[in-house]
């Protein structure tokens, strides 16, 4: 039986809704693709539950959407069940912090970072473990008028090498600064410059693409200079109206896109494993404001 239909029930009034009636296991039909690609667009993030994948199956899925990525880049994640594309996102019992717990979006200091990202849990902690998602639109839209023009003119500078530094990333301040200075020299020219206001090219919404901890600077401010404003503009993307809040159950899968939304992987599981698997996806990226270079 292929998936005909689906039910969708928004968390917030912003960001992230979850879908029913689907089984993930089966092959989607085109109304029920299109449903699903619109809501992703609506809302950011879409999230399933009580699904029972393989990586064969959860793979299938995501390729719907587009290229599957088999490499990850800088990451260390290995693939699973010989399926390169599929890699695991685990944080042991006896690791002192997890992956991607801060403000990001995946993989923006490459000049053309992953679309989508699909996370299926295997393996979940007791007590909590949930991801946050908030709206670039709806950071946006928040904006005054004035500051709204003069981001329309900027571009940001994304570091890879800034998630380690413990000045820099809170997630990091267990960390020493001579483990950020190898990763310094391990990531060193591992960064990309993007729009700070791009158009979204499936929705047609203006996203404000900026990342709180890979963001070292607007290109041509030092970052001194642009310190203050991103601190700013961290605080707008982050409001408690713009975000949602997902909590994990075995079986759950999140699906998101980088162009709209950054996420933070709550780091409150100490001494527990979690063991995600993770699917990424290319697809068209991002396109400049009308006026910007």
């Amino acid at each position: 039986m292929k998936n005909t239909a689906i039910a969708v029930r928004p968390l917030t009034a912003h960001t992230g809704a979850e879908i029913f009636d689907v089984d993930l296991r089966q092959e989607l039909s085109e109304q029920a693709y299109i449903e699903i690609r619109r809501t992703l667009n609506d809302w950011g993030a879409i999230f399933f539950r009580g699904q029972d994948l393989t990586p064969a199956q959860q793979l299938a899925f995501a390729r719907r959407f587009g290229k599957a990525e088999a490499d990850t880049h800088v990451s260390n994640m290995q693939g699973v069940d010989n399926h390169p594309e599929v890699k695991e996102v685990v944080r042991e019992a006896d690791e002192v912090r997890n992956i991607g717990g801060f403000w990001h979006m995946d993989q923006s200091f490459y000049p053309n970072p992953s679309c989508f990202s699909v996370l299926y849990a295997r393996e979940l902690p007791p007590l909590g473990g949930d991801t946050s998602f908030a709206h670039l639109s709806a950071a946006h839209d928040a904006l005054s008028p004035g500051l709204r023009a003069t981001l329309e003119k900027l571009s940001c500078v994304h570091v890879r090498a800034h998630a380690d530094s413990p000045t820099i990333n809170p997630a990091a301040s267990g960390l020493s600064h001579e483990y950020y200075a190898e990763s310094r020299k391990k990531y060193a020219g591992i960064e990309a410059t993007h729009p700070v206001i791009a158009n979204h090219p499936e929705s047609g919404r203006r996203v404000l693409y900026f990342s709180p901890i890979y963001s070292d600077r607007f290109d041509g401010w030092t970052r001194d200079e642009s310190v203050p404003l991103m601190t700013h503009l961290t605080k707008v993307m982050t409001k408690p109206e713009h975000t949602c809040r997902f909590r994990w159950e075995k079986g759950s899968l999140a699906m998101w896109d980088n162009r709209a939304v950054v996420h933070y992987a709550l780091d409150d599981y100490a001494g527990h494993r979690r063991l995600m698997h993770r699917v990424t996806i290319e697809g068209p990226w991002l396109t400049p404001c009308p006026g910007i270079a």
